[in-house]
């Protein structure tokens, strides 16, 4: 066993402790630091629809960011669109809009989630829909980001 030294110097053990901390802590601020770029990203806007085109309750799928991840955009009301993913986070199934329940259900496995947050209601879904970030320039609304969970 290792005793202090009395000259005030710090054990071997307690350097080591002290050195795994420091590393620990270095890590995890790394990780938060990537987790924060990573989320931060956006990725090029894009006019997804026209102001009017879909009627109020009505949808329409469109691809973004990229032309592999479909995304659903609803019209709530006369001045107000809501986008999400359409990928179910539990088994990647599409979500289809159901006004009587207020929310996107996936087919799959009886999942349902939130139009207002994209929360899970019901189901085997661990995570809410990713929300699509929505803009109006002029006549245009265009998908600007992606919230990721």
């Amino acid at each position: 066993m290792i005793q202090p030294s009395d000259t005030g110097q710090p054990t071997r053990r307690s350097f080591g402790k002290l050195i795994a901390v420091a590393v620990a802590a270095v890590i995890l601020i790394g990780l938060r630091a990537l987790r924060w770029w990573y989320h931060s990203r956006t990725a090029p806007p894009l006019v997804v629809a026209q102001i009017g085109e879909i009627p109020v309750g009505g949808t329409k799928i469109f691809d973004y960011p990229t032309d592999a991840a479909p995304c659903i955009l609803v019209r709530t009301g006369d001045t107000t669109y809501v986008a999400y993913s359409r990928i179910c986070t539990h088994n990647s199934c599409p979500v289809f809009y159901r006004p009587d329940e207020n929310g996107f259900e996936c087919r799959c496995h009886n999942g349902l989630f939130s139009i207002t947050d994209g929360s899970v209601l019901q189901g085997p879904p661990p995570r809410p829909l990713p929300r699509i970030f929505l803009e109006v320039r002029g006549s245009d609304i265009l998908a600007v980001g992606v919230a990721n969970t």
